[in-house]
């Protein structure tokens, strides 16, 4: 009994099917790397928020304890020069702290507005002088 090519797969059949499964492989591991980068672009972000208010939180209650505390209240602080190796900027407005990093800005409101002076990166000396907080 011959069964001529009927019982065989053709080599170019062969070669078909493997390119057909090759690409269905590479495009899951494409899908699978989209995913996965996403997740560590969130989880970046996600520690940029957390160390950003952590800085917020330091100002802030520095800020705070100084004017509570009352005239003649003096302490020190140091920022960091970087936020998780970005570059920052620090505000005080309208009785708010504001701190600003990779386009974002993060906020958190004061208990009071009579500051002067602005945080900057290392050390920083506050007063509070008749209720005036003064940052040097």
């Amino acid at each position: 009994m011959n069964r001529g090519n009927s019982g065989r797969r053709s080599k170019a059949q062969i070669s078909t099917e493997f390119m057909i499964l090759f690409t269905f492989f590479v495009c899951i591991l494409a899908f699978a790397m989209v995913y996965v980068i996403q997740n560590i672009q969130d989880t970046s972000a996600s520690t940029l928020w957390i160390e950003a208010d952590k800085t917020l939180f330091l100002v802030k209650s520095k800020l705070e304890t100084a004017f509570l505390e009352g005239d003649g209240f003096s302490t020190n602080f140091t920022l960091p020069q970087r936020i998780m190796g970005f570059d920052y900027s620090v505000n005080i407005s309208s009785g708010f702290l504001f701190i600003g990093i990779e386009n974002d800005t993060y906020s958190n409101p004061l208990i009071t507005k009579d500051i002067t002076g602005v945080p900057r990166k290392g050390e920083n000396a506050l007063r509070n002088v008749n209720g005036r907080l003064v940052i040097s």
